[in-house]
């Protein structure tokens, strides 16, 4: 599955970080790579490369790529009916997401998975999917 790497409108990508520590920020992404340990979080689509903050992957639990919001009420896309393996992801602090994905393996900084619609209560929301930090997962369990 390639990176996300620019919306539909040609802008990067907007992307929710879930720390270890329970907080999420919000921003956007121009270098994402699944294959590096390190990427840049911009405050806004337009900034110039001295505003964004560089993040060690292996310090969050989760990236949540987002897609366009225009004020109507958009859901996630259904895990269930996506391509793959449906699996939970459990992490240490008890947080846990299931949806579906094509390339799980423990032996990666991690994988992109597929939301079900159950993994966001916000209908204001539209995660497209989520890259999973393997180091920081307890458990993965196959439904």
């Amino acid at each position: 599955m390639a990176s996300p790497t620019t919306s539909r409108t040609g802008s990067p990508p907007q992307v929710v970080i879930a720390h270890m520590d329970g907080r999420r920020s919000r921003g956007y992404v121009f270098d994402f790579s699944p294959m590096r340990d390190r990427c840049r979080i911009y405050p806004s689509a337009t900034a110039s490369g001295g505003q964004g903050e560089l993040v060690d992957l292996k310090a969050l639990k989760a990236i949540f790529f987002l897609g366009e919001f225009s004020g109507k009420q958009i859901t996630t896309q259904p895990g269930g009916t996506g391509h793959g393996r449906k699996l939970e992801v459990l992490f240490a602090d008890g947080e846990h997401i299931e949806g579906t994905t094509e390339g799980y393996s423990p032996n990666r900084l991690g994988f992109f998975m597929v939301p079900d619609d159950t993994t966001t209560k916000d209908p204001t929301v539209n995660i497209l999917r989520i890259f999973v930090i393997n180091a920081n997962v307890k458990q993965v369990r196959w439904l």
